[in-house]
């Protein structure tokens, strides 16, 4: 419990204790101190309540890629089958420009406080609010829409553009970060699936 107020309780529990004393009728001094009872309890929920809500989320931290070669290859493979139905240079041009926008960035910053979210990378700085209105975004593929919002545990941000949908769910374990993202988009043969591990350093 915070120390203002364990100080408002002891405030409370003085000033119905000197009430107490100056009350000659036994069933209202029961009535008074069941009362104060009452407001105690009600006090101690609340302050629960706040410590509750002031502890960090495990997705918040910095955190430093750690993909495996699995994971390389299983992106890659998802990228080569969702480009398949491109012919000759086409399938060339779009598979080397999904490997780059798939990259995941080598470190991240997240930091949630209250209905707030922050996630930091090389690639910039997004600023959204939990289950907020989504905001507009502008980058080399153009403009997005981008919203987030929590499930549980998970941190899910979705940003839509006028070429498709990109779905990052970030899922903390301990000192290891999995992010799972998911595309769609017209030119895709079939959705992009691909996981990335990170591992905390702050």
């Amino acid at each position: 419990m915070r120390t203002e107020n364990f100080n408002q309780t002891l405030y409370i529990y003085e000033a119905f204790k000197l009430r107490w004393v100056r009350i000659a009728n036994p069933n209202l001094v029961l009535l008074v101190r069941a009362t104060t009872l009452l407001a105690l309890g009600a006090l101690f929920s609340m302050t629960d309540i706040a410590s509750a809500t002031e502890i960090s989320s495990p997705l918040t931290g910095q955190w430093q890629v750690a993909e495996t070669a699995d994971e390389k290859n299983e992106r890659m493979q998802t990228i080569n089958e969702a480009t398949g139905h491109l012919a000759g240079f086409q399938q060339v041009k779009a598979r080397d420009r999904l490997s780059e926008r798939t990259s995941p960035p080598q470190s991240l910053l997240i930091e949630i406080k209250g209905e707030k979210v922050s996630i930091a990378s090389g690639n910039g700085r997004l600023d959204l609010e939990l289950e907020g209105p989504p905001i507009e975004v502008s980058g080399r593929a153009g403009k997005a829409q981008i919203s987030a919002k929590m499930q549980d545990s998970l941190l899910i941000v979705l940003a839509r553009s006028s070429g498709g949908e990109r779905t990052t769910v970030y899922r903390a374990s301990g000192d290891r970060l999995i992010v799972e993202v998911t595309m769609t988009g017209a030119r895709l043969a079939k959705s992009l699936k691909y996981v990335s591990s990170y591992v905390r350093t702050q």
